[in-house]
């Protein structure tokens, strides 16, 4: 299951922080950026939150992914 956390504290996230998370044992960081970083864990999504509860001004969600609607234009018959 991947997991989204994000540091909505001032500036980029600290660099201690974001360590501390790349150096997850039952978690792999999938991708970071500034503020955000993108964790996939295989084990209980408790023990991430519980190492997240413990980091300041850091949030923990779901990753969820949406499906974009087929917006082309269609031909539904021949014209009359």
């Amino acid at each position: 299951m991947r997991f989204i956390l994000r540091y909505r504290g001032p500036g980029p996230a600290p660099a201690g922080d974001v360590k501390q998370l790349r150096g997850l044992e039952d978690a792999v960081v999938v991708d970071a950026s500034p503020r955000m970083v993108l964790v996939e864990s295989d084990s209980d999504p408790e023990a991430l939150r519980s190492i997240v509860d413990d980091l300041p001004d850091w949030i923990m969600a779901p990753e969820q992914s949406y499906s974009l609607p087929d917006v082309r234009p269609r031909i539904e018959g021949p014209p009359d």
